[in-house]
């Protein structure tokens, strides 16, 4: 990776997208933009207000977390809408990945629209790592979703961007009943697609993704789970399957998604 985005909105919840943010950065000699966006609805001086007063609020966080390290840092403190401003900065520094922390839940509005994060997901052009847990140390085991798809074979290139050592363990959830069919229909796709080198078969669980991530995740310890962040009719960049939308208002772990 060459260069990495992470934005912040100042709360506890993005304190570990900002440390994963800078572990890849540090790890991979990426350059790291942290950006934060004020709401451009606001008086013209309590937006000044707000802009000076994030401005240094974030830089000392930072700072705090850039502690021993040597990364390259530029802090992007801007007016706008936030999903639009993000985007930007993604496309005007030519990024790799987009990095989030997880969204504030609120039951009654959950419900009824789309969270910030899903937003900031759905309209993004690169990878994006919802980061939940502690960002200090690197991944160690990887489960990644296999569904067969295009968009699927392309996450699977990604997880070595922000996973590169890790113990990577796959699945595939099939709903029909037999084993055999559900192996051809893998060996298909492995034949259509240039997939990463070295990959582990899946393992073939019957059933819903839903029903796999249960079964697979209880009690274990996987770290970050990677998937392809639309439905499986590749119908384009701007749509969420709902497995995808489910697993970024709850997270089991860290997720990346990838398009």
């Amino acid at each position: 990776m060459k260069n990495i985005v992470v934005a912040s909105d100042l709360s506890e919840r993005s304190e570990p997208a900002v440390q994963r943010a800078i572990n890849l950065a540090a790890a991979s000699g990426a350059r790291l933009t942290v950006v934060h966006v004020v709401d451009d609805s606001m008086p013209s001086g309590l937006s000044d207000q707000l802009l000076a007063g994030a401005n240094a609020l974030l830089s000392d966080q930072v700072a705090q977390e850039m502690e021993g390290s040597d990364v390259t840092t530029d802090i992007k403190v801007v007016t706008g809408d936030v999903f639009e401003a993000v985007n930007e900065v993604v496309d005007q520094t030519n990024a790799d990945l987009l990095v989030v922390g997880i969204h504030r839940r609120r039951k009654f509005f959950d419900q009824v629209r789309e969270t910030t994060v899903e937003h900031i997901i759905r309209s993004s052009s690169v990878p994006v790592l919802l980061a939940m847990a502690p960002g200090n140390d690197p991944y160690v085991r990887v489960l990644g979703g296999v569904d067969l798809s295009k968009v699927c074979a392309a996450t699977l290139h990604k997880i070595g961007m922000v996973a590169p050592k890790a113990e990577l363990n796959l699945f595939h959830a099939h709903e029909i009943s037999f084993r055999k069919e559900a192996e051809r229909d893998y060996e298909t796709w492995q034949a259509m697609h240039v997939l990463p080198e070295n990959l582990p078969p899946p393992t073939f669980v019957e059933g819903t993704a839903v029903d796999a991530l249960h079964e697979l995740m209880d009690g274990k310890s996987f770290d970050l789970l990677a998937i392809g962040a639309h439905t499986r009719s590749n119908a384009g960049r701007y749509i969420l399957g709902s497995l995808s939308a489910g697993l970024i208002r709850n997270p089991p772990c860290d997720l990346m998604l990838a398009k």
